[in-house]
């Protein structure tokens, strides 16, 4: 993992556990089509952004937003 996939793993894990925030990382990389050792601060958002759809699903609305934010915000 790089910089980012930790920071993004720092942001997930406290909140959906490390298992979820690992497969929801590595499955979002590969569709986008980038390994996660390659997250570059001008794929951030675009990943981030990816994310939001499985987050909103698992807690609502609001909390796949403040997610998706702080991970924009790395």
């Amino acid at each position: 993992m790089t910089v980012y996939s930790d920071r993004i793993m720092g942001v997930l894990e406290p909140q959906i556990g490390h298992a979820l925030a690992q497969s929801a990382l590595r499955i979002k990389c590969k569709k986008l089509g980038i390994a996660p050792e390659h997250i570059t601060p001008e794929t951030l958002p675009v990943l981030a952004d990816d994310l939001y759809e499985p987050l909103r699903i698992l807690a609502g609305d609001e909390f796949a937003q403040v997610l998706v934010e702080q991970i924009k915000a790395l």
